[in-house]
């Protein structure tokens, strides 16, 4: 070979690790909070050393209000008691009457608006860390003070040390080849808030029912490593804090942290084990004056090679190979009272659908609690007590559901979501109509996140407690007090997905 090509040849090298480099470096940026990851249309960027975001997705996931002033080109927002100001390439944010200096200012860049995640979000009483390894921003919300909360430690003991990724929304951490998929969910303020009024109406229309309210936190709270942890604690307690005095809440956080040595998660599925449905079960009794009984009077049946939920949403991916190298064990603690159960298309008990065993372990997966998701299931036992509770669940309810049998005569299990023409069922619910037709003397309402964060579900939720219920808008106009009578018209802010000004397409 020539010396000319050689030199040619090495340089053609050369040319390609250097076009090769930035894309490495410039992988995407992933921004967290609470442990949900934030979606942009445009990717975030590093400006200055810091990490900026479209404005609109930002603001969004916070659920905060939003100002455009479209002469000055600024932006006021507000979250809680914190108002915000800045405006497009001024290195000063003024939060309240603080004026704080940016390392990199708001700009606008293919026609979206770029913020500063950090200075945003420490405005908004945050933390944020930044892991450079992951390219991973997790934000922190503030901590929330709640009665029953507050001397909730989340450990660290037992979290996963390794991120393998995300396959088709499942997240996949490792300890030594231990594989656990995990769902990263959070909660805004003001969704937590509209749950909380739904139980609320409930114990109104229930004057004479002890009415109780549990919201479980899922795997990632205690073992997502430290980068993706979940931060559901400040959100559960916000929910608790706006139910009324005729709620009781429920510590599940604490019921979950404090047995963490134990197998309370699946690895391969989204549900707490029946062992996990007991520790949430044992703080249920002790809210509600009952004595539970110990584990060791019920009998154990094992079901082994278990791959669950994660491993159909991974299927054809290396994910599910991740998952089905370390199957579950389902530990089944078998009734020790004597019962017979029925489900229903209709609250009135006209409907049948079938008889239902509270563990049917010829389905040999999570269906195996309570047959799966039915509208309305009537377990009848030998307790004789004389009491009865109405549960009102989506599929974590099913695993602890089994656990009530034990402690009253009558237990009512309502999925919220297949009645008043969901999943195919017309049949109209709500609550107090179902109470008139059986009275109970307890009502639990369970969730897991996803009931509270996703609009659609917490409608139907909603809709127990009122056949035609809608998800109120968060959002209010908003002015901020910094603006002037004469300042001419002012945009509107309406929910989420429209701004009525020009500028809307830019954020």
């Amino acid at each position: 070979m020539s010396k000319g090509v050689k030199i040619f040849v090495v340089s053609c090298v050369l040319l390609c690790l250097a076009l090769c480099a930035p894309a490495y470096a410039e992988q995407p940026v992933t921004v967290l909070l609470d442990g949900g990851k934030i979606s942009f249309d445009t990717e975030p960027r590093i400006v200055n050393d810091r990490v900026t975001v479209p404005m609109r997705a930002i603001f969004e996931a916070y659920g905060a209000l939003i100002y455009w002033d479209e002469g000055e080109k600024s932006v006021t927002s507000k979250y809680g008691d914190t108002e915000i100001y800045l405006k497009i390439d001024d290195p000063e944010m003024t939060v309240g009457d603080e004026v704080i200096e940016l390392d990199s200012p708001p700009y606008i860049s293919e026609d979206r608006t770029y913020v500063p995640v950090r200075a945003v979000s420490e405005a908004f009483g945050s933390g944020v860390a930044w892991d450079p390894d992951e390219r991973v921003v997790s934000i922190i919300s503030p901590p929330e003070r709640n009665e029953i909360l507050d001397d909730v430690a989340v450990s660290d003991e037992f979290r996963y040390a390794d991120y393998d990724g995300e396959y088709n929304g499942v997240s996949i951490f490792d300890n030594d080849n231990d594989y656990f998929g995990m769902e990263l969910l959070a909660i805004s303020p003001w969704r937590g808030e509209q749950y909380a009024e739904i139980v609320n109406g409930m114990a109104e229309d229930l004057p004479d029912v002890r009415v109780f309210c549990g919201v479980v936190p899922t795997a990632g709270e205690f073992y997502a490593s430290d980068t993706y942890r979940t931060n559901y604690k400040p959100a559960i307690a916000h929910i608790y804090n706006n139910l009324s005095d005729r709620v009781t809440p429920l510590n599940l956080e604490g019921a979950m942290n404090i047995n963490l040595g134990h197998y309370l998660y699946f690895r391969t599925d989204h549900h707490w084990t029946h062992f996990g449905a007991y520790c949430a079960y044992l703080e249920f009794c002790d809210r509600a004056g009952i004595t539970p009984p110990p584990l060791d009077d019920f009998d154990t049946t094992v079901i082994n090679g278990y791959i669950g939920s994660w491993g159909r949403a991974t299927e054809g991916t290396d994910g599910y190979d991740l998952l089905s190298s370390t199957p579950d064990k389902m530990v089944l603690y078998e009734p020790n009272v004597d019962y017979s159960g029925a489900a229903y298309f209709d609250m009135a008990f006209e409907l049948p659908i079938m008889d239902v065993e509270l563990l049917d372990e010829n389905l040999r997966d999570y269906n195996v609690f309570i047959d799966g998701d039915m509208p309305v299931v009537h377990f009848h036992t030998s307790v004789d007590n004389g009491r009865s509770v109405c549960l009102i669940k989506e599929s974590y309810g099913n695993a602890f559901s089994t656990w009530l049998v034990n402690s009253y005569e009558d237990v009512y299990v309502v999925d919220y979501r297949q009645f008043n023409g969901h999943d195919g069922n017309d049949e109209p619910f709500e609550i107090k109509d179902f109470y008139e037709l059986h009275p109970f003397d307890d009502l639990l309402v369970l969730s897991y996140p996803y009931t509270v964060l996703a609009d659609d579900l917490r409608e139907m939720f909603g809709q127990m407690r009122r056949s035609d219920y809608v998800n109120p808008p968060h959002i209010t106009d908003y002015v901020p007090e910094s603006a002037g009578a004469d300042d001419g018209p002012l945009p509107t802010l309406v929910p989420q997905d429209v701004i009525s000004n020009d500028f809307a397409d830019e954020l």
